[in-house]
Formats: structure tokens, sequence, C-alpha cells
């Protein structure tokens, strides 16, 4: 299981979770993004929490990013 990781990422306005993903996979995904991003969201099964609330209620990838948002990728995915 990998440890969890947390960094700060800053945009200008109008930043939006889909700029974060870009952000994420051209700058930690190092190897296998496609097990992280399938086209330009997540995979099925990636569960991602804006503030602990569901990004399907916030708009998924047009959600608006704010100072101080925590945003949270959990993977429901695992082996057998």
């Amino acid at each position: 299981m990998a440890a969890p990781l947390s960094v700060q990422v800053e945009f200008g306005p109008g930043g939006d979770i889909r700029n974060l993903l870009v952000w994420i996979k051209k700058n930690l995904l190092k190897e296998r993004p496609e097990l992280f991003i399938r086209g330009d969201s997540v995979r099925p099964g990636i569960l991602v929490l804006v503030n602990d609330a569901d990004w399907e209620l916030l708009g998924e990838l047009d959600y608006q990013l704010q100072d101080q948002d925590s945003i949270l990728f959990i993977s429901t995915l695992h082996g057998g």
C-alpha cells in the first residue's frame, strides 16, 4: 500500500479539477498513469472528495478550486 502524499499546488484564477489532474499527471505520475487517469478524468473506481464531499455533487472536473481546498483521491479497487 502506498503512503499518503500531501502536496500544495497553486493555480491562478479559473483553476479547476481538470487543471489539477493535468498537473498531477505531468508532475507526480511517473509510472503507469493509466491506473489513475482515463482520458481527461480519473478512472472508474477512484473516489474524489473535495473538502470531504463527493466531487459528483460539486461539478466534477468543472469544480473551481478555492484557497485551502482539500482534494482527496481514494482507490476503491483492490487485488484478489
